[in-house]
């Protein structure tokens, strides 16, 4: 093919020591694909002689690959394909930014044409360049901060890149796991990375609810922040039991801190079972129509103030409304838990509980509040300002009461403090204005503080443990311990009395039994005319446990007939009482006797009750109240005050001995009245209780 030729008096050369400078212009070459499909160009130059020459190149288009192979060649005859050339076509002339470029030839066997040629064929690359590698960047949310260093780089080549968060945001790690930022990579292939950005507040989000990673996998809802500001949820919000999260999935187990504060447009809230626990104000300021648990799927009335720190130990989590119920699962009831809660008017407390916090109740409209068996302390403040409660039940497992715990409760007119007290904080009852009655059936004088400081009002104040100083209280304690008390520091200031019948508020005619899965709670009535008292609990017809009591309901004797060696734990104040260590989902039968001198019944209350099922549930007492029925946990009341002899099959008497179902009673009655030993019985008529009555059987 022949080959155009294109003179041009425009090619500048430059004369030099020892080489020639030629500068080209790509406007004046007219490029076209030869039969390789390559794209050339040619253009004469002169004659050069044998000189290196300096090729310089100018107006290079950076829309086309700006490299290429360039060679000197001498025609010495345009009418012919043959050329000679004049270099080794080794020289690369690469295009700059500017569209510029130079090389150097070096020229041999040079001819003596008088056309010299510079020969040009536009290359993809330069094949003499090093090998380069891209870094690509990016960002999981271009809403949350940028990326900084991607681009081509040289093999080899070392290279900073960042991540930059925005404002309310922070920089987690890279994709390949790495947490440097900045970093160095020193470039040999390939590299694409992510840069992960998560919020200050909140690790990720999933259908508009925000969460936190707690634990490898557990997660707790928390706050929704955006741009410093609070995104209050609203609506109906439903809480899954887990959620996905980059190809992970998270257990949902806490409602954390303040999640739900302040969210006046939430409407209503499901709380799966996997949750265990609820955080500090985590609904406080809300305005729930409801609050919907798993499994049970009970609704609460709604609260202006749901600001509840609940701990549970299985799933069943409640949070309280106007009229709370707490279940089993729960173990501690937090600070601040139930704190100014308008409408709350009453609360039940499981048995599962063993901690009460600061304040948890604090300006509450509670009017009555049972503090159950296995609750061990009540926290500063706990019932401070409810100012309608008149009614405390604290079983016999509290050891500790905090400052001001019920400080400012005007209504409170008596109170009884278990045995098991051994703490008391100063100004426990600072400002009950009507406090007239404590009865403590601790035999060792709890420590008691006579004041407790307080901020009120920007300033420091100290307020006394006792509305006037005590002057109208009269505290009533075990009789042995009377001279104690008196020597006590802050007691001795009170006037100190013993404990007798007309202490004790319960009910005449009634034994009130409440169940749980292992233990009974019983509260006896009061005789006037008691000497002492004794409860029996059977099984089948087999004792259980005999429990006496003096006049004044305190504990004086516990046999237990069982070799079970079950834990025993009474006298939780006088008249009342825990039996614990019965089985579960299993049948008893009680009887409670009021005995006179000698021993002589003056009446008997019998009843039966049911043990709750392992998951709680179930339960049923009846009986317990001579002529009414009680009814409890399901079951109807009625009882029976034995007073005729009854035979039974089950009593055997073998050498002097008498057998119930085999087995021998704890003890046996003369027809008199009287409790003796079961052993080597003379000839009579002597009593037993099988199954509630009284049976009479004759030895001979």
């Amino acid at each position: 093919m022949k080959k155009c030729i294109l003179f041009l008096a425009s090619c500048m050369l430059v004369a030099t020591t020892g080489a020639k400078t030629v500068t080209v212009s790509n406007s004046d070459l007219s490029w076209e694909r030869n039969d390789n499909g390559e794209m050339e160009a040619r253009i004469v130059i002169g004659s050069i002689g044998c000189q290196n020459v300096d090729l310089n190149f100018t107006g290079g288009n950076q829309s086309k690959v700006p490299c290429y192979r360039v060679a000197i060649i001498d025609n010495g005859d345009p009418d012919y394909d043959y050329w000679h050339e004049l270099s080794d076509w080794e020289n690369i002339l690469e295009v700059n930014s500017s569209g510029s470029g130079s090389t150097t030839i070096s020229l041999h066997d040079c001819g003596v044409s008088s056309k010299v040629i510079a020969f040009f064929i536009q290359l993809d690359k330069n094949p003499n360049a090093p090998t380069q590698y891209s870094i690509s960047l990016s960002q999981n949310d271009s809403n949350m901060g940028t990326v900084t260093g991607g681009g081509t780089y040289n093999n080899g080549e070392r290279v900073l890149i960042s991540a930059e968060p925005y404002s309310d945001y922070v920089f987690v790690e890279w994709s390949d796991g790495s947490s440097e930022n900045p970093r160095y990579i020193t470039v040999s292939s390939d590299i694409s990375l992510t840069a992960y950005f998560k919020s200050k507040y909140y690790d990720f989000k999933s259908n508009d609810i925000c969460y936190k990673i707690i634990g490898v996998s557990e997660v707790e809802v928390t706050q929704n922040k955006v741009n410093g500001l609070y995104t209050y949820y609203s609506g109906d919000i439903v809480v899954p039991s887990s959620v996905a999260y980059d190809g992970k999935t998270y257990v949902v187990t806490s409602i954390g801190e303040n999640a739900f504060s302040e969210c006046e447009r939430m409407t209503s809230i499901f709380i799966p079972s996997s949750v265990t626990s609820i955080g500090h104000l985590a609904f406080f300021g809300c305005s729930l129509t409801s609050i919907k648990v798993s499994e049970e799927n009970t609704t609460f009335d709604s609260r202006d103030n749901c600001n509840a720190i609940i701990e549970t130990k299985t799933n069943k989590l409640i949070v309280g409304c106007k009229t709370t119920i707490i279940p089993n699962s729960v173990t501690a009831i937090g600070n601040d838990a139930f704190y100014w809660i308008e409408g709350l008017s009453s609360i039940t407390i499981p048995n599962s509980v063993i901690s009460i916090g600061e304040e948890a109740f604090a300006n509450s409209p509670l009017t009555s509040i049972i503090i159950p068996n296995n609750v061990m302390s009540i926290g500063d403040g706990a019932f401070s300002g409810c100012e309608e409660l008149s009614v405390i039940t604290i079983a016999n497992s509290v050891t500790t009461i905090g400052k001001y715990a019920f400080g400012f409760c005007e209504q409170l007119t008596s109170i009884t403090l278990p045995n098991s007290i051994t703490s008391i904080g100063g100004g426990v009852f600072c400002e009950c204005t009507n406090l007239t009655s404590i009865t403590c059936m601790a035999k060792t004088p709890p420590t008691l503080s006579a004041t407790y400081m307080d901020v009120w009002d920007g300033e420091l104040v100290e307020f006394p443990t006792f509305y006037d100083n005590g002057a109208n209280i009269t505290v009533y304690v075990p009789a042995e311990s009377v001279s104690a008390y008196k020597s006590a520091q802050v007691w001795r200031d009170l006037n100190i009395q013993p404990i007798s019948s007309e202490n004790i508020t319960l009910p005449k005619d009634e034994v009130y039994v409440n169940v749980e899965k292992s233990t009974a709670d019983f509260s006896m009535p009061v005789s006037e005319s008691a000497n002492s008292y004794t409860l029996t609990i059977r099984n089948n017809g087999v004792t259980f446990c005999t429990l006496t009591f003096n006049s004044n309901g305190q504990l004086t004797d516990i046999d237990f007939t069982t070799t079970k060696g079950y834990e025993l734990k009474a006298d939780v104040s006088a008249f009342k009482f825990t039996v614990t260590g019965l089985s579960e989902a299993t049948d008893y039968k009680y009887s409670f006797k009021v005995l006179g001198a000698s021993n002589a019944v003056l009446k008997e209350y019998v009843g039966s009750f049911t043990t709750k099922n392992e998951d709680g549930t179930g339960g049923s007492v009846q009986g317990g109240g001579e002529g009414s029925g009680q009814g409890s946990q399901g079951g109807e009341g009625g009882s029976t005050a034995v007073s005729e002899v009854s035979n039974t099959t089950a009593v055997t008497i073998v050498n002097g001995q008498i057998l119930v179902n085999g087995e021998a009673p704890a003890f046996v009655v003369t027809v008199s009245g009287q409790k003796i030993a079961n052993a080597n019985l003379k000839a009579g008529v002597y009593f037993v209780v099988v199954d509630g009555e009284s049976v009479g059987v004759s030895v001979r």
